[in-house]
């Protein structure tokens, strides 16, 4: 029986074993505590700067890192599965292959690009008035000098706890981060980074920082000689809308690996807030290229953020993975969970070796699996179609988090005119997976890859050739009549290509 896959970009996660105490974070001393930190932190960001850049994340899809600070790393995708006469649900199962364990990967990521976002926003409120002052102009490091104080220690501390651990795991965090030299201690002096203000003359965002910091952190940084900066920040003066980014590049033994990860965050009055992770990985070495991208969005259940009950999040993950003949294989979860749990579904297809996953899974509040069913099929041997179920699918518990599907706020509908082959989505070249962003109208995704409204994929399902189109607005209604619709790609080289096509938007 043929059961084999790749494994999709496994980053940086190092998962704790043991249990976690009873939650105490809803207790009413934790629930003080926290409202006494949020009253302190005032004085700590510019009030003109984001305070926040994601929505906060569920602690069952996040596990502690060991405060190590890893950088971006993907495993071995070549690995093939080994299975065992348990059955194709506990194989999977034991193989870590789980909806759950892509989320948590995922919400990696995201804590890898926010873990020092406190902190960043705190050093940069140093010099901030500074380089307003001199939009386009490089400010070096170390301009300015800002002291640590208990408040700004807190304000590390709230931002790690967003980024889903619980109050006791998130001090462990703290502490180990502080021990390793990324965050710093009350009363330390630290410099503030390298950094330039731009203002932006489109209706995307209005402000733009790109900064850099030294590898030390009391060390001051000077203005890159490339104007390459590591990381940047842009946003609406009214907040509603941050891009945040950041660049890594490794090389090691002849291999190198590009990241380029970014998020979204979007909080407008009357609307859910919401969180897109987007990030793109070439790997090349021994002249063969792999890329990967993912997409992560994180959308609130409630439209008041303060009535958004235990972190709850309605989710949708995406990862395509292409190797060096351009054979692709995507994996999609999408699903609703909170600090206590969740239900996702998740699909597998690799078009290439010619099988697919359908998996259907609960987890508790530890990410710990109490239901799991996998629907397998063998395009090519279709005897050996598998089907078996784990646990018993609570709905009592889990019932709030199940829908046949999964909509986001802001969603649309594009119309794929069937046209021409190498057109329109879905067609020529593309015919198996085809991806697509929605651009303003006017704005280019070639010059200003930043800005774009939306995004969405297509999918055949070889197993049923249906096809299944999943699309993510977060535009304005103003802008769909107008929005433009460019096909997604990169190319052997990393670059991302976006080539226009004549499909329409509609407002659901």
């Amino acid at each position: 029986m043929k059961h084999c896959f790749l494994i999709l970009l496994l980053l940086t996660s190092v998962l704790v074993g043991c249990k976690k105490e009873k939650d105490e974070s809803n207790s009413l001393s934790a629930l003080l505590t926290r409202f006494f930190i949020r009253s302190l932190l005032s004085s700590s960001i510019n009030s003109e700067l984001p305070s926040n850049l994601s929505v906060a994340v569920p602690r069952s899809i996040r596990k502690p890192s060991s405060g190590l600070g890893t950088s971006f790393q993907s495993k071995n995708k070549s690995k093939k599965m080994a299975f065992t006469a348990k059955g194709i649900a506990e194989d999977t199962l034991d193989y870590g292959f789980t909806g759950q364990n892509f989320l948590t990967e995922g919400t990696d990521i995201v804590a890898e690009i926010l873990r020092d976002a406190k902190k960043d926003l705190v050093l940069i409120s140093g010099s901030y008035a500074i380089a307003k002052a001199s939009p386009g102009v490089c400010i070096p490091g170390g301009t300015s000098t800002v002291r640590i104080t208990q408040s700004m220690e807190d304000e590390f501390l709230e931002g790690i706890e967003r980024l889903g651990l619980s109050p006791e795991e998130a001090r462990g965090e703290l502490v180990s981060l502080q021990n390793e030299g990324l965050l710093p201690f009350i009363g330390q002096a630290v410099p503030t980074p390298a950094m330039v203000y731009r203002t932006l003359s489109n209706n995307e965002y209005d402000n733009e920082i790109d900064y850099s910091f030294a590898d030390s952190l009391g060390t001051p940084q000077p203005c890159p000689a490339n104007n390459k900066f590591q990381k940047s920040i842009k946003f609406k003066s009214d907040k509603s809308k941050v891009f945040s980014s950041i660049t890594r590049s490794l090389k090691v033994f002849g291999i190198s690996l590009s990241v380029d990860a970014s998020i979204t965050y979007i909080t407008q009055e009357g609307k859910k807030d919401k969180a897109i992770l987007n990030i793109k990985q070439v790997t090349t070495g021994s002249g063969i290229t792999d890329k990967s991208t993912t997409r992560f969005t994180f959308e609130e259940c409630a439209t008041d953020t303060n009535a958004n009950e235990n972190n709850c999040v309605t989710l949708s993950y995406s990862n395509v993975y292409a190797d060096v003949d351009d054979n692709k294989i995507t994996t999609s979860v999408k699903g609703r969970t909170n600090d206590f749990g969740g239900y996702v579904l998740t699909e597998y297809i690799d078009n290439k070796e010619n099988f697919e996953y359908y998996l259907t899974e609960t987890y508790d509040s530890n990410g710990d699996i109490t239901y799991f069913a996998v629907d397998y099929y063998d395009i090519d041997v279709p005897a050996n179609d598998e089907y078996e179920e784990l646990g018993v699918l609570d709905t009592d518990l889990y019932g709030e988090f199940i829908e046949t599907s999964y909509t986001f706020e802001w969603d649309v509908y594009v119309d794929f005119t069937i046209a021409p082959p190498g057109v329109d989505i879905g067609t020529g070249t593309y015919d198996a997976y085809d991806a697509f962003v929605i651009m303003p109208a006017g704005v280019d995704p070639n010059v200003f890859p930043d800005e774009y409204i939306g995004w969405g994929e297509f999918y055949e399902n070889e197993s049923d050739t249906s096809v299944s189109y999943y699309v993510d607005f977060y535009g304005s209604a103003s802008q769909v009549a107008t929005a433009v619709v460019y096909r997604y790609e990169v190319d052997a080289n990393g670059n991302e290509v976006y080539t226009p096509v004549s499909d329409v938007i509609y407002q659901l």
